[in-house]
């Protein structure tokens, strides 16, 4: 008999825990939280793109793609959809999130490069990559007297100048992708043995 009240207390101690939370799914710690993109089920250009090359499929052109976001075993919170706590299995999204990703419309890094080496001084690599102005006056000028192209071949094969719509270059799973380190308000900054974040 005390064994059955025993286990019914703890029971309905592990309901109060429940309710008691107020810890929305999205505000986990990131170690609390899996979040993947959505799978890919057709056969499409978009499945071939992401197999092959460094190109998320369903990026959208402000660089950011929805990724589902599903709590570890035994977490509680409270889910995207729901409106009270609850404890969480590690098998279904609570919430959906916006994650950075790679924007590519088909423009190819080796492309792009091999136009500029070969063909650059007839603005070729200009034109393939959307700065029409540009390629007409380096056709017209022979690559602004060779200068031209051999800045573009620098500017292209270091990934300053990229296609003229604003998407990143289309590069092969091991290609040379080169990313742009920036400072803002978040940045640490190391000084001797210490590590503080330093407010602009």
């Amino acid at each position: 008999m005390m064994w059955i009240l025993f286990s019914l207390i703890l029971a309905l101690k592990a309901d109060s825990d429940i309710d008691s939370v107020r810890l929305f799914c999205k505000d986990l710690p990131q170690e609390q939280v899996k979040c993947t993109a959505a799978p890919l089920t057709k056969n499409t250009e978009a499945v071939r793109i992401c197999s092959e090359t460094q190109a998320d499929p369903c990026c959208r052109s402000n660089r950011t793609v929805l990724v589902e976001c599903i709590p570890k075993y035994g977490v509680i919170c409270i889910g995207e959809n729901n409106s009270t706590p609850e404890k969480w299995f590690g098998n279904r999204m609570a919430y959906r999130k916006e994650q950075e990703c790679r924007y590519v419309t088909g423009y190819d890094y080796r492309t792009a490069l091999i136009l500029s080496i070969f063909l650059g001084m007839f603005g070729i690599d200009r034109f393939y990559l959307g700065y029409y102005a540009i390629g007409l006056l380096k056709f017209c000028t022979f690559g602004f007297f060779l200068l031209g192209q051999l800045l573009d071949i620098i500017l292209i094969a270091t990934q300053t100048v990229g296609p003229a719509d604003g998407s990143d270059y289309l590069i092969a799973t091991y290609g040379p992708i080169l990313s742009k380190v920036t400072m803002q308000n978040y940045t640490y900054y190391q000084y001797g043995s210490h590590y503080f974040k330093d407010e602009f």
